[in-house]
């Protein structure tokens, strides 16, 4: 190792490294003690640490451990799976191990703040779930066994589906790693209707050819919803809202009734039928029959026709004109088909003949009885039509002014809607340049910040530059102790290869430079070599 010798003489100085000054094992213990406690805290907080916002939720993914077995009789549904749901680590005898396997932890931690190495643990973060407070969740799982045939929900803690309970509306901290929520609202079930319900889970009906099961069977039930509003899982039962108020059928036009008399003519009936679905047979309505349309097509016409045609066929053609026959037909037909309609769910409430078309054989003199009784009221009618004239003349100057009035109106409002078209015209156009000057200032801050970023980055660059220039001479001088040693050994350096001859007089200003660097000696010895400088 190189070393540097101070002139004679110079007691502060002594024999020191080129390399430096040693420093103590012991002291390098102690400063690396606190050292590493500091780092280790620096660790803990700054990369260990993690901070949960409000309404969400923290899924952790252990990247080290186990990975699950595929050799047991599991094996193919294990390879499957990535969420380490709690009836897998059962299965496989790790229940209170959910660290010992890679994968998805099942059970998401809530907001605040949480410790976990990223060496081990992937961390994410993900939004809670919050149902609003008009719909419902179905939390659908991703994870498990599928589910056989033939089962629509998930009822085993190890089967991938639907689940049977829902989400109520709030907050709820699931995994949506592990967890679909699929958002359901409620039915409604309006005034004047019933609610069927369809069960898709249940148990095996009893008699699976009846058209409606017993209560808790997998099929249509027997009991109906009254109008609400319910929260309904549609993986589990089904609810059709089913019209039970009256409706009215028309049977005139093309749809009319033509049956033959007792007599063999013809006769045309326009009947108007009034019905209403049972409450209590709405299900077997709903399935065996269908909705109104079908109602109309398989239940109402094809009764009303045939019991027309029973009945009419018992009476002659002049029967249908005038009298009580007339009555006593209308009533026949109400009562027949509201017996035969109730049995197959339908309230028959009114059935009535509006008009009979009869032979025109027999009704012409009935017609010239008519027409002469329909001239006796268009006199009538002609009177209250002169007097009508005279009100219409008084209508009419009325309706002038009142036009007069509304034309003054109408531009009135047209002159108003104007204004505000113009209003909002000027309004949008400073709304676009308010956004304008919106983006052009949020330009301006993004190019200031990157300017000021570059800057800093151009300061942090020469601070570098400046500190690895002056480590070397900082460096040297605390080799030599002091900043004085090492101007002298760098004086040392640049004069000794300039100097080719020594003065022997030790007078002049040249010599006072070497006088002032080298140390007094004592008289005695000075004597002893002749008196010679």
């Amino acid at each position: 190792m190189p070393l540097v010798t101070p002139p004679p003489g110079d007691e502060r100085l002594r024999r020191i490294p080129a390399g430096g000054p040693v420093i103590p094992p012991r002291l390098v213990a102690l400063l690396a003690l606190p050292v590493v406690v500091l780092l280790g805290v620096c660790y803990w907080w700054l990369v260990q640490r993690v901070e949960v916002p409000a309404d969400h939720v923290l899924v952790l993914i252990r990247k080290v451990g186990a990975a699950l077995p595929t050799d047991g009789p599991d094996g193919e549904l294990v390879t499957q799976q990535v969420v380490l749901y709690p009836a897998l680590l059962e299965r496989l005898g790790a229940k209170d191990r959910t660290d010992r396997y890679k994968g998805i932890v099942y059970a998401p931690l809530a907001e605040g703040r949480h410790f976990f190495d990223p060496f081990f643990w992937e961390r994410r973060l993900y939004p809670a779930i919050n149902i609003a407070q008009e719909e419902i969740g179905i939390k659908v799982r991703k994870y498990g066994r599928p589910l056989p045939p033939g089962k629509t929900v998930a009822t085993e803690p190890d089967e991938r589906g639907p689940e049977v309970e829902w989400l109520p509306p709030g907050r709820h901290n699931l995994n949506p790693l592990a967890y679909e929520v699929l958002r359901v609202k409620p039915v409604v079930i309006p005034p004047g209707h019933v609610g069927v319900q369809t069960l898709y889970h249940g148990a095996d009906p009893q008699d699976p050819n009846r058209y409606v099961v017993a209560a808790g069977e997998r099929g249509v039930q027997p009991d109906v919803l009254p109008p609400g509003m319910y929260y309904n899982n549609p993986y589990v039962r089904r609810i059709d809202a089913i019209d039970v108020r009256s409706h009215t059928l028309d049977l005139s036009g093309a749809d009319c009734i033509r049956f033959p008399s007792n007599d063999s003519f013809e006769i045309l009936v326009d009947c108007t039928v009034e019905y209403a679905i049972r409450q209590d047979l709405a299900p077997y309505v709903l399935v065996a029959i269908g909705v109104h349309d079908d109602i109309r097509d398989k239940l109402i016409l094809p009764y009303v026709r045939s019991l027309c045609r029973i009945e009419g066929s018992k009476l002659q053609a002049r029967d249908f004109i005038a009298g009580e026959t007339r009555s006593v037909f209308q009533k026949r037909l109400f009562d027949g088909l509201r017996q035969q309609c109730y049995a197959q769910g339908i309230e028959t409430r009114s059935a009535l003949i509006r008009r009979i078309v009869p032979p025109q054989e027999i009704a012409g003199p009935i017609s010239d009885r008519q027409l002469a009784e329909q001239q006796i009221k268009q006199y009538e009618n002609e009177m209250s039509l002169a007097l009508s004239e005279a009100k219409l003349v008084e209508q009419q100057e009325m309706q002038q002014q009142n036009q007069a009035i509304g034309q003054a109106n109408r531009e009135v409002v047209a002159v108003v809607k104007e204004a505000d078209q113009q209003k909002a015209v000027a309004l949008t156009a400073a709304q676009q340049r308010l956004a304008v000057a919106r983006l052009n200032l949020e330009a301006a801050r993004e190019t200031a910040a990157a300017l000021l970023a570059r800057g800093r980055a151009e300061a942090e660059v020469r601070l570098l530059q400046y500190q690895a220039e002056a480590e070397p001479l900082r460096a040297a001088i605390a080799a030599y102790g002091s900043g004085e040693a090492y101007a002298q050994f760098f004086f040392y350096q640049k004069l000794a290869p300039a100097l080719k001859t020594v003065l022997a007089s030790t007078d002049g200003p040249f010599a006072e430079i070497f006088r002032a660097l080298t140390p007094e000696r004592p008289a005695a010895e000075s004597s002893t070599k002749g008196g010679r400088p």
